[in-house]
């Protein structure tokens, strides 16, 4: 799919539905409009969604955008958002050569990166889905549809926020057409994004609002999402615009905690309630209080090896699934953690050789889910998946100790979350302790105990500064693909020598690379297509 001219209406008509639903397990008719003149309003609405969660009109076949593999698996888009954002940085490290790891492993992305290329496609895949069903109800009145236009303006703003963060200047268009699209600047989308979030969320004047907190079906987006969404872009404005918004990022982090969602802080069994985040059935097991957006999966009913699967099959092998069950049959062997990620937990390099169980408990941390049998702390080789501990945060089993819905055991159920409460409590405290001298105010404290507690994990301090927060975010957000935002924030990623870790830049020790790397190129695929683009 060649990015420079939008997909037409027609095109687009034709990949946008006959596959399972998202929200539920919907099919639906054929809207080919050769076959089927008359749009498909809910079919439409429900493949925006979908975007998230599988690569095409069956899970094992018909990737919708460009893919490596036959399957279309590698283009999922939480999957390649994950390697972008995870293997670039101190927290995960991947074994396999497929074309792109390396490059990721060793911070040194170019233009024809297949895997940066799958994401960008896919994500535009997602916006063009977005400004089709948006183009088709532009008149529409009735409450139903403003609901779905606000829920679809929320998705196409999110993937664009991705886009933004990840390329820096963007190719931009809202509708569908067949001119070439606008390079906007990241400033300029900044502006943009605010603009749609603020209006889908009330806080600016709009007949497209999206439903009050925890109103909504779940698994669909609420206002929660918008104001979090709107704490996370102000969090960061200074790297996207120069201009510190922090007062801000702290103001749209209380109107989130204060909308409805809350922390899911009761365990079950075995399992703790940190761990009950990530399980087969956090759909129904508390978690759902906190994940405010999740990506939805299902065994039977939404299968993709680009989404759920990846999530817990990339990290492990069958040595590790037969002492720690995990709910798949699959075992992929490919990402391990970085010791410095590891650190963060055992700064004394003293980890003991159990599971998720003995490392939690040894931790005082419900958050250092790693596997440590037969595993090394140190990558001494790149291709030894047991070279670097295991991290084990998703799991498919249920902590019910009920069946999950695959009888063949090898799809999971669990939900992906991609916005959950607890971004708000760590964005709070960290945009209080830049407005207080770099340590937080006892009110910007008091929401680092609250997550502490949850996790069990020393909560009697008396004070918390910035450098102890960059790594709270990686303890308590680990693996869930957001690591290299927050160390560019901290001036840690590119450009910069004091901050090292295992194979950055492409030595063992770590190497300085260059801040260019800050923003990865735009496909070479799309500069040529696209002359407004650079």
């Amino acid at each position: 799919m060649k990015l420079n001219k939008i997909l037409t209406a027609a095109v687009i008509a034709i990949f946008a539905l006959g596959t399972t639903s998202c929200i539920n397990d919907i099919h639906v008719e054929n809207i080919n409009p050769q076959q089927n003149s008359e749009f498909d309003q809910d079919a439409v609405f429900n493949r925006v969604y979908a975007n998230f969660g599988v690569t095409g009109q069956s899970w094992d076949s018909n990737p919708d955008t460009y893919s490596t593999d036959g399957g279309g698996g590698q283009s999922g888009l939480l999957r390649q958002l994950w390697n972008s954002n995870e293997l670039t940085t101190d927290e995960a490290h991947c074994v396999w050569g497929d074309a792109g790891i390396p490059e990721f492993d060793h911070n040194m992305c170019g233009d024809t990166h297949p895997m940066l290329r799958m994401f960008y496609d896919r994500a535009y895949f997602g916006i063009t889905l977005a400004n089709f069903f948006l183009d088709q109800t532009v008149e529409a009145t009735d409450e139903y549809t403003l609901r779905q236009r606000a829920e679809v303006r929320f998705l196409r703003a999110y993937t664009y926020y991705q886009v933004m963060d990840l390329f820096g200047d963007i190719a931009f268009i809202d509708h569908i057409s067949t001119e070439l699209a606008v390079k906007r600047s990241r400033a300029d989308m900044f502006i943009w994004i605010e603009t749609e979030l603020k209006q889908i969320a009330g806080e600016e004047e709009s007949n497209e609002v999206l439903a009050d907190a925890r109103t909504n079906t779940y698994g669909r987006v609420d206002k929660a999402a918008a104001l979090l969404m709107l704490a996370r872009l102000y969090l960061n404005a200074k790297v996207y615009t120069g201009t510190e918004r922090w007062a801000d990022a702290k103001t749209y982090a209380d109107k989130t905690m204060k909308s409805g969602y809350s922390l899911h802080k009761t365990g079950r069994n075995q399992w703790s309630a940190y761990q009950m985040l990530f399980m087969g059935d956090n759909n129904e097991n508390g978690a759902q209080n906190e994940n405010i957006f999740p990506v939805l999966q299902d065994g039977q009913a939404t299968r993709s090896y680009g989404c759920g699967l990846f999530f817990i099959c990339a990290m492990k092998d069958g040595d590790l699934d037969a002492d720690y069950p995990c709910g798949s049959s699959q075992n992929w062997a490919g990402n391990h953690a970085r010791p410095q990620f590891v650190q963060k937990f055992f700064p004394n390099n003293d980890a003991p050789a159990g599971t998720p169980f003995d490392l939690t408990l040894s931790a005082g941390d419900d958050r250092a889910l790693f596997y440590t049998k037969g595993h090394t702390l140190d990558i001494t080789d790149e291709s030894a998946y047991k070279n670097g501990h295991a991290y084990i945060k998703f799991i498919g089993v249920r902590s019910d100790g009920g069946a999950t819905s695959d009888p063949s055991g090898e799809f999971p159920d669990n939900d992906i979350p991609v916005l959950r409460l607890a971004e708000a409590y760590l964005t709070y405290a960290e945009a209080d302790a830049r407005l207080n001298g770099g340590s937080c105010s006892a009110d910007g404290l008091d929401k680092i105990k609250e997550l502490r507690n949850r996790a069990n994990a020393n909560s009697d301090l008396a004070n918390f500064n910035l450098n102890q927060i960059i790594d709270e975010w990686s303890r308590e957000f680990g693996w869930e693909g957001r690591r290299r935002m927050d160390l560019i924030r901290f001036g840690l990623y590119g450009g910069q020598s004091q901050y090292k870790w295992q194979w950055m830049g492409g030595t063992y020790e770590g190497a300085q690379f260059s801040a260019d790397q800050n923003t990865f190129p735009i496909p070479s695929t799309d500069i040529i297509a696209n002359p407004n683009l650079r």
